[in-house]
């Protein structure tokens, strides 16, 4: 009889050992998993990257240069989050030349254009104080749709993702550089500029 339990336990040993892996190969799923559910993919041309992952803030404000994803207004319809650089914080002020440009303490951001790319018009952002909770998100590209119109506008700190980091370029499976380009666009989309 001694001889039938030595078996057993070698049976429920070998047995914890495979519940163990399982357990162990799960959780790598789910962290994998959760890892991967904060990658979001360049819709661009205009950046480098060809994705970027989203930290969270950690209850941290976004600083001037931080790069952001952040969920656009639902009135603008886009199905996927925004990558800008965060260039205004609470308390700095908005200003608009006559000429469109925005000013950020009197510093030139940029310049708001009257009509986006499909041809509707477009309202430049209201001068004023950032208040707070808000930041003034923007990129250098001459067509970004970002906080110089006031269809984004400041963008609330909720609506926030997280801090961007771009993704390195993985060449072997095809993700190298912005995935989308100018030539994906429809060519009555295109600036005459680009034509």
């Amino acid at each position: 009889m001694s001889a039938g339990r030595p078996a057993f336990a070698a049976k429920t040993a070998a047995l914890r050992r495979r519940h163990i892996a399982l357990g162990a190969m799960i959780a790598l799923a789910a962290l994998w998993l959760g890892a991967a559910s904060r990658v979001h993919v360049n819709a661009s041309w205009s950046d480098k990257a060809w994705g970027y992952a989203a930290f969270p803030l950690f209850g941290e404000d976004p600083e001037v240069g931080d790069r952001v994803l952040f969920e656009p207004p639902d009135s603008v319809g886009s199905r996927v989050p925004y990558l800008k650089t965060v260039r205004g914080v609470p308390g700095m002020t908005v200003s608009v030349d006559a000429d469109g440009t925005v000013r950020l303490d009197g510093v030139p951001a940029g310049r708001a254009k009257t009509h986006a790319l499909d041809g509707r018009p477009l309202a430049a952002i209201a001068p004023g104080v950032i208040p707070p909770d808000r930041f003034y998100v923007h990129a250098d590209h001459v067509d970004s749709h970002d906080s110089r119109y006031a269809e984004i506008g400041l963008v609330p700190v909720a609506r926030i993702l997280g801090r961007a980091i771009a993704m390195p370029d993985v060449p072997w499976i095809g993700l190298e550089g912005p995935l989308v380009g100018p030539e994906d666009v429809a060519d009555d989309e295109m600036p005459e500029a680009r034509r």
